[in-house]
């Protein structure tokens, strides 16, 4: 735990971060509406992040219907939002490396069905949030969330979690699943004080509630440091790594580092040699609906606060 001086340099960063995916996940939230093109909305928050002084901690992602997450649009991808839609904005932003995460979901029409499948997500959240303190167990955490949802008819999805956070590291080592399984509830790790830690809990009916990869996305990683085998591409890599910070990153970000027809194949080569990896769209194969709502907060002594509220 750092020093109550020195973390509060943190946190200021912290909080700056999540004030501003706040802002961008309202604004973005705002073009949600039936016709309007993925590209042209997830395009809009991005520049929103940046015009509010932060950076996208990844690309935002717009998952639809029955996708739960790492759906976002290629530069040609011409998808629009259907007449009836559940939609998962999910994005990020970071000051110097310190992460906001941030989640929500729009219904576009109008079906009681669906309505509830986002209160009984958000209700889980807040469930989360209200349990949350130092050295208490994931296990607790896990339980309010399954409990809060379940009263409400729905399913949390079993293969999602919420994730811990560290500087340039989106998922730092400790889940927080949205099911409390009895076997795990001594041995599972206590939230300490000054952690933060994303809570995204994802509701459905499904009576198999656990995402697949259902398809190749158009998001990427840092796989390792190792340079690509051709001097073009170690060029490349090197403005890749600065650019993006080593973080999760788009192909259609890679406009600004590559001339347009060169994007995909220079990716296709880069993950050939290992040094990227795909995140592959995660959803539910029997199409059921599903939806999401998240904030990162930061762990107290007796509670928590949470940074994107």
């Amino acid at each position: 735990m750092a020093d109550d001086e020195s973390f509060g340099k943190v946190r200021e960063k912290l909080l700056r971060a999540g004030k501003i995916a706040s802002d961008a996940l309202a604004f973005t939230c705002s073009h949600v509406k039936a016709d309007e093109s993925l590209l042209s909305i997830v395009g809009g928050g991005e520049d929103r992040i940046h015009a509010l002084g932060g950076k996208p901690a990844f690309p935002i992602n717009i998952s639809v219907n029955h996708h739960a997450a790492h759906y976002t649009p290629s530069l040609e991808d011409r998808t629009q939002i259907p007449e009836l839609a559940l939609v998962k904005i999910d994005l990020g932003v970071h000051i110097d490396g310190y992460v906001a995460d941030t989640a929500k979901t729009v219904l576009v029409g109008e079906d009681e069905n669906l309505q509830r499948l986002v209160e009984a997500a958000e209700a889980g959240l807040q469930a989360a949030i209200q349990t949350a303190r130092a050295g208490i167990r994931v296990w607790n955490i896990s339980k309010a969330i399954s409990t809060a949802m379940r009263q409400m008819k729905t399913r949390p999805i079993e293969n999602l979690t919420g994730h811990s956070i560290e500087p340039f590291n989106l998922h730092a080592g400790v889940s927080v699943p949205a099911v409390a399984h009895s076997g795990e509830r001594i041995i599972s790790p206590r939230l300490n004080e000054q952690m933060v830690v994303a809570i995204e809990p994802f509701a459905t009916y499904s009576n198999n509630p656990r995402v697949d990869n259902l398809e190749p996305g158009h998001i990427f990683g840092f796989a390792r440091a190792q340079n690509p085998r051709s001097a073009e591409l170690r060029s490349l890599f090197s403005l890749m790594k600065v650019k993006f910070a080593q973080l999760p990153f788009s192909s259609r970000w890679m406009v600004e580092l590559v001339e347009r027809d060169k994007i995909t194949p220079s990716l296709h080569q880069l993950k050939r040699e290992g040094c990227i990896h795909n995140y592959p769209v995660l959803g539910l194969r029997d199409k059921s609906p599903i939806a999401q709502a998240e904030h990162t907060i930061i762990i107290e002594k007796d509670g928590c606060t949470v940074t994107t509220k």
